[in-house]
């Protein structure tokens, strides 16, 4: 990780963070709501996207059924393998990607020809606690330090999004854009 790339993170981190805190709440866990937060630098742009799992998988249990199993999978496949912004002219290209879903996949269980009340009672505030997916990408993309708008397919993708806060930084400003009811391109005007 070079200097610069630190450096961005740092800056993204200062400038995004301070309205997280002066706004009512907006990091609750509200279904329908996700954040998509961006450092632009040159060609590279550094995304952080989290959502609540309901709005990507329409649960935020452990998948127990093989079709959720298989749910999961494909939503870890898509935002692993897709860049979450595009320029719209020039595809962005995935140069390193985290997709942080552990708590939805079926990681095993201790004992489990053993079933007791222990288990179900784990079992059941699992089911009533709520569960977060959280995304990295660090994306090529040709020519965005100079574009205007951008697209994203996440609202596409997971209709359960009604509201996606998005918030920038670059080197000409930072800003925010609020997208609403499947709305797909956003400014990024200061």
């Amino acid at each position: 990780m070079t200097l610069n790339h630190l450096r961005t993170l740092a800056t993204l981190a200062l400038a995004l963070s301070a309205p997280l805190y002066a706004a009512d709440n907006p990091s609750a866990h509200q279904h329908g709501h996700a954040e998509l937060q961006l450092a632009i630098s040159g060609d590279r742009a550094d995304l952080f996207f989290t959502s609540p799992a309901h709005n990507l998988l329409g649960f935020e249990h452990e998948a127990r059924t093989d079709e959720q199993k298989q749910h999961v999978h494909s939503v870890r496949e898509w935002l692993a393998t897709t860049p979450l912004i595009s320029t719209g002219d020039i595809d962005c290209q995935i140069t390193d990607a985290n997709v942080d879903i552990e708590a939805m996949e079926h990681r095993g269980r201790h004992d489990e020809d053993d079933h007791n009340h222990e288990y179900d009672d784990h079992d059941q505030t699992e089911q009533q606690s709520h569960s977060d997916i959280e995304v990295t990408q660090v994306l090529n993309c040709p020519g965005i330090d100079s574009t205007k708008a951008l697209i994203t397919a996440l609202p596409e993708q997971f209709t359960a999004i009604s509201q996606l806060e998005i918030s920038w930084v670059s080197s000409s400003g930072q800003g925010s854009a609020r997208l609403k009811d499947g709305e797909t391109t956003f400014s990024l005007a200061p």
